[in-house]
């Protein structure tokens, strides 16, 4: 799928439901994949505005910031995610954006969620066993799915890390997800557009 198709399909989507964050976060980083990093403000800040918490965006915005030249909104943008990120434990945007603001020099926010690797070999219910569940969407203690949503390394992920509300949230935002896109889940392309937005809203995809 070219940038320029992407680009299209998200704004439709924003503009058919301008309160759906997913929208809006997914046509700013596809205006930032695209190269047109000034444009990848707007929705990203529209994002963060219907959902504060959502540490992917921060990520994403600051990089804009950034690469548009404006080192100062990049920094406090960085310095705000990770804060917000480690809140939540989700770890990989908080170390992906704390990296950026040790490249450059600047301070990073002390983390207060030290991180607690498993032990080796085991899975997602022995990670929150020893742990204690908490949701690395909302930050939310408790609420764990009763079990796996489906089969193999995605549905483990999100039995590891999403909690039951986060997760009817997405059902709901899925099935607007597949009328606005017009996707066709029979098909492999269709089911992996579904994945990867899945995986965005979720703020478990990996960059």
């Amino acid at each position: 799928m070219s940038d320029d198709t992407r680009i299209q399909q998200f704004k439709q989507m924003s503009e058919a439901d301008p309160d759906n964050e997913l929208g809006h976060l997914s046509l700013g980083k596809a205006y930032l994949d695209a190269g047109r990093h000034a444009e990848a403000v707007a929705p990203l800040q529209r994002a963060l505005a219907l959902k504060p918490r959502l540490s992917k965006a921060y990520q994403i915005l600051a990089e804009a910031f950034d690469a548009i030249g404006q080192r100062p909104m990049a920094l406090e943008t960085w310095t705000r995610g990770v804060t917000v990120a480690d809140e939540q434990g989700d770890r990989m945007p908080r170390d992906a954006m704390a990296a950026k603001l040790r490249e450059v020099g600047a301070p990073v926010p002390a983390f207060k969620n030290a991180d607690k690797p498993a032990e080796a070999g085991a899975g997602a219910a022995a990670v929150v066993s020893a742990t204690g569940f908490k949701c690395s969407r909302c930050g939310s203690p408790g609420g764990q799915l009763a079990r796996q949503p489906f089969k193999g390394a995605i549905g483990e992920r999100i039995f590891g890390s999403i909690c039951n509300t986060c997760w009817r949230e997405w059902i709901g935002m899925g099935t607007k997800v597949i009328n606005e896109l017009g996707l066709v889940l029979s098909s492999k392309a269709g089911q992996d557009a579904y994945d990867q937005y899945m995986l965005e809203f979720l703020q478990l995809e990996e960059r």
